[in-house]
Order: C-alpha cells, then sequence, then structure tokens
C-alpha cells in the first residue's frame, strides 16, 4: 500500500537502550533475527566508512525446490529502480541530451497528456507532475495486465487516459507515472533501450554482475528469488514492461551499495549527487530523507509484490537489503542497527461503534496540502488519503491509533477537531473541514457469514481473494496484500468504502462479483 509517504518511521526510543548499546552491530543484527524468526527473508550487508562490517542471508530463494538465499541472490528491488533512472536523467541534462526545464509536449507531442506543455521532467523526478499514477491510483485496472508484456503504445494510452490529480507543481504526490515517463525520454534521447542504456552507464562501469532489468518467468535456478507473503505462499510476479523505470530492476545488496557508494562519493558527479538530495517537501530527485532517532540519513526504498528493498546512508553507516517474504519490519531492523531498541509490540483495543464514530470525519492539512478522511466500518477506523487507497488503523486507545506497517500514528483530539500525525520524523496537524457520509451497515448472522467463507479466484486478475470471519465480521485478503473488512450493505453485499470495493456474494453458484471503480470481475470458489 503507497499513501504518499515514505514507509520508515522515524519515532526514537530512548528505555532500554543502554542494554543494546552494550551488543556489538553484529551481535544486535543477529539477535534481531533470533528475537523475530522466519519474519526476515532475504539478504542483509551493512558497511562502516566503506567496509563491511555485516552480511547474512536467510530463507529461501525458492521454497518449493528448497533453494536458500544466498548473498548473490538477486531480487526485484522496486522503486529503488528510481535511483538509477534519476543518475542516468540528470547524467542526459549534464551531457545537453535534455534539460530538466523540458517539458512533456517535447518528447510526446501526440500522446494527449493532459498538462503536457506544463509539465516539465524536473517535476517527474520530484513527483510534482500532478499525473496520476496508474498503478497505485488506478490499481484495480493495473492487476488486469501487471503480469503480462505491454508495449510503449499502451502504457502511452493508460498514462493519458488516466489524466491528473493537481495542477503541475502544486504540490508533492508520490508517482509511478512520471518515471515511466522518464524511461521513455531517456531511451528517445539517447536512441537505445533502457537496459542497454543501463548497462552501458551505469552496470558495467561499476561492474554490478547482479544488477539488471527483470525477465519474466522468474527462474530461481539461474539464482533469482521468487516472492511470497509472510505465510510462505507464492506470489504472482510482474512483467517489467509494466513499471519499467519506476521498479524494474533486480540487484543484491552488495550491489546496491557498490551503487549507493559510487553515488554518495561523487563518481557520477558531485553535482549530480548534489541535485538529487536537494529536497523539496521531503523528498529529491530520486533519494528522499529520514530520521531514525537522532540520526539523519537519506536513500531509497522498493517494494513490489512480495519483495521488499532499501538503500540509506546513515553517518558513516551504508545499509542495504533485500527480501522476498514481504518484509514489514524495516524500521525495527534499521533501529537495532543503529543501536536502538526496536519498538515495543503494540497493544491494540477494541472501541465501540459509538467511539470510533466520534473521530469520523474529513481532515485537511494545509502545509501537506492533503485531505484524509476518517471513517469506520463500525469495528476499525480507516484513513483514506485523497485519491489514494484506504489504510486500516489500530487502535492503541480510544484517541491513539497507529499504522505500524506504514511507521503511522494518529492522535486525535476530538475537543479540537484535529488530529496529529506522526510519520517520518514529522508532526503535523489537521483540522476537521466537514462530516463524512455516512453509510449504513446492518449485522448478518454469523451463519450466514459462513457461507461467504472461502478462497475465490479470478483468471483475469490472475489473483487469489481468501475471505474469512473474524468475530462478528467478513474479511477479504488478495494475493499479497493486507487484509481488508467488509461491511454488510445488504444479506449478501459488503463493501470496503475506502478502496472503493464492493463484493455481492452468489452462494448457489460458488461465485462473488468485486466492483471496483467502475469494473466488475467475477470470482470463482475454489
Amino acid at each position: 500500500m503507497n499513501i504518499g509517504f515514505a514507509m520508515i518511521c522515524a519515532a526514537a526510543i530512548a528505555c532500554g537502550q543502554s542494554q543494546t548499546q552494550t551488543l556489538n552491530l553484529g551481535e544486535r543484527v543477529d539477535k534481531f533475527f533470533a528475537d523475530n524468526p522466519d519474519k526476515f527473508m532475504g539478504s542483509i550487508e551493512i558497511q562502516e566508512n566503506g567496509n563491511t562490517v555485516y552480511e547474512k542471508s536467510l530463507g529461501f530463494a525458492d521454497i518449493e525446490n528448497k533453494i536458500p538465499v544466498k548473498a548473490d541472490t538477486k531480487f526485484r528491488i522496486g522503486s529503488i529502480t528510481k535511483s538509477f533512472v534519476a543518475v542516468m536523467v540528470l547524467k542526459a541534462a549534464k551531457e545537453g541530451k535534455l534539460s530538466l526545464d523540458d517539458k512533456l509536449a517535447k518528447y510526446f507531442p501526440d500522446a494527449q497528456i493532459a498538462n503536457a506543455e506544463l509539465i516539465t521532467i524536473d517535476q517527474l523526478l520530484y513527483h510534482r507532475s500532478g499525473l496520476r499514477d496508474v498503478v497505485n491510483d488506478d490499481y484495480a485496472n493495473f492487476l488486469t495486465y501487471y503480469t503480462k508484456p505491454q508495449t510503449r503504445a499502451q502504457m502511452m494510452e493508460r498514462i493519458a487516459k488516466a489524466g491528473v490529480n493537481f495542477a503541475p507543481d502544486s504540490t508533492f504526490r508520490y508517482c509511478n507515472t512520471g518515471f515511466m515517463l522518464l524511461t521513455y525520454i531517456l531511451e528517445d534521447v539517447y536512441g537505445k533501450g533502457y537496459g542497454e542504456l543501463l548497462n552501458e552507464q551505469i552496470i558495467n562501469p561499476l561492474q554490478l554482475g547482479n544488477t539488471g532489468v527483470c525477465s519474466s518467468p522468474i527462474n530461481s535456478k539461474q539464482n533469482f528469488a521468487r516472492s511470497y507473503t509472510p505465510a510462505g505462499e507464492l506470489q504472482d510476479e510482474f512483467d517489467p514492461t509494466a513499471v519499467l523505470g519506476a521498479g524494474a530492476l533486480y540487484s543484491t545488496p552488495k550491489d546496491l551499495l557498490k551503487f549507493f557508494n559510487a553515488l554518495t562519493s561523487g563518481y557520477f558527479g558531485s553535482d549530480i549527487f548534489d541535485q538529487m538530495r536537494q529536497f523539496k517537501d521531503n523528498w529529491g530527485r530520486g533519494l528522499f530523507p529520514n530520521n531514525v532517532g537522532d540520526y539523519q540519513g537519506f536513500g531509497h526504498t522498493g517494494g513490489i509484490h512480495g519483495f521488499a528493498a532499501i538503500m540509506f546512508k546513515f553517518g558513516d553507516k551504508n545499509i542495504a537489503f533485500c527480501t522476498n517474504n514481504s518484509f514489514l519490519e524495516h524500521n525495527d531492523l534499521l533501529k537495532v542497527i543503529l543501536g536502538m531498541e526496536p519498538d515495543a509490540k503494540p497493544q491494540y483495543t477494541t472501541l465501540s461503534r459509538e467511539q470510533l464514530a466520534k473521530l469520523e470525519g474529513k481532515y485537511s492539512n494545509t502545509q501537506l496540502k492533503m485531505d484524509i478522511e476518517i471513517t469506520s466500518t463500525g469495528e476499525q477506523l480507516m484513513g483514506q488519503a485523497t485519491g489514494q487507497p484506504g489504510f486500516p488503523l489500530d487502535a492503541i486507545s480510544e484517541t491513539e491509533f497507529e499504522l505500524k506497517a506504514a511507521g503511522i500514528k494518529m492522535v486525535f483530539h476530538p475537543e479540537d477537531k484535529t488530529f496529529t500525525l506522526y510519520q517520518n520524523g514529522g508532526k503535523f496537524v489537521f483540522n476537521k473541514t466537514g462530516d463524512v457520509e455516512k453509510s449504513q451497515y446492518q449485522d448478518v448472522d454469523t451463519d450466514q457469514l459462513a457461507k461467504y467463507a472461502g478462497v475465490y479466484h479470478s483468471d483475469a486478475l490472475k489473483m487469489d481473494l481468501t475471505v474469512t470471519v473474524d468475530g462478528n465480521q467478513l474479511k477479504g485478503q488478495g494475493t499479497g496484500q493486507p487484509a481488508f473488512p467488509l461491511s454488510a450493505v445488504s444479506d449478501d453485499t459488503f463493501e470496503f468504502k475506502p478502496a472503493d470495493i464492493k463484493v455481492h456474494f452468489d452462494v448457489a453458484n460458488g461465485k462473488l462479483t468485486l466492483k471496483q471503480r467502475g469494473m466488475d470481475f467475477e470470482l470463482l470458489k475454489k
């Protein structure tokens, strides 16, 4: 899930710190893995002043064939791809192949992209173009094609059809679309394919022997990792042509650190490195800042269909890891590496419908130029930033909630009609601007709910939807996705309003119909 924030929290923990600091770095990390068995499956490397001080590989690259992860196992790295693309775009500008002020209309005159005469290359790098994200904003549609090869014409048609969210350069909003367009621009100005350019400009000069553009299907016998859910279920894999420069690369921690060391030491030019670290709204060109406790760092993260990776620098420490089992404890692992205690495991509480209803509403923050709508399913509070997927919030108390996977904490002040959002070292106050439209949900007998439970499959989506009963409520979970609550609109129709999902069950015919953003998908019960 991507809600427009960096996915690593910056909160510091003071208690118990002295005990952690009595262990050296390797002992701390080993203890973390021992205390969290089976949480991390992948490979990690840590360097201090350019020298490797810790590396380890855990778990399987291929569970079915019992192929273990090794230091040179190749993982898909998702959005860290954007750091490589940013280097090549800035090099192209330095060489006079393009200008960061060039407008999209210069490169795509016939593509009918909204605001093409206003959007610049630099705005694409900064995620400030205003273009809709064809991955996150149109995720239901993305699921219909992401496993199949895509042509440039197909992707350009989708980008043009998607339209825009806001005026160019008026705010920041993470957008994969921009880096897809940057890929095509690089290919046009050099007259070469993306993979060839990557080899010439970065991979071959730095001797990154385990980095490149992904290919499908994944072949674990050629030292590539396959991707899994935390429960060890195999995930579908994307075709690289569906994401391009937004997330199509594979690599290893060792290769990522070779690239990162070259970048930060000025190998590509100190001016290019400086340009990448010119931050606006807490984001740069292919890098973003991240503060963990008193440590100020920067780098990039990546996550795609079960694969997750990080590449960060904190002082004299460079850290990279790649995982293939939907690892979500990034922040805790970073804290341990830097000598802090990981966050205490939260104890969540159950609130009544009346307690949750008091917090519902439309909230806005002028600094972030962001609106968040807070609703509830009757059993859980939900948040949704404008144009983004909804996300569940777990209750720590009557007024404190969190989304731990994203490092988000929200503290509500009902008497002031505000809430404070804490993430990535930032503190942002949102003011209530209005009420939300109330949905009328009903209670459904648990015996009836049990009839809907099961695993449903769609060939069109290449996805399973697992439906379970949790107390008096149904929950759904797509392959490799977080679970989400389903609230009863009628006896056989349920919805998850923050993601615009509606599910109608047909028990007699063993199927369900999933409706999302104007599209219908039929899934058959296995």
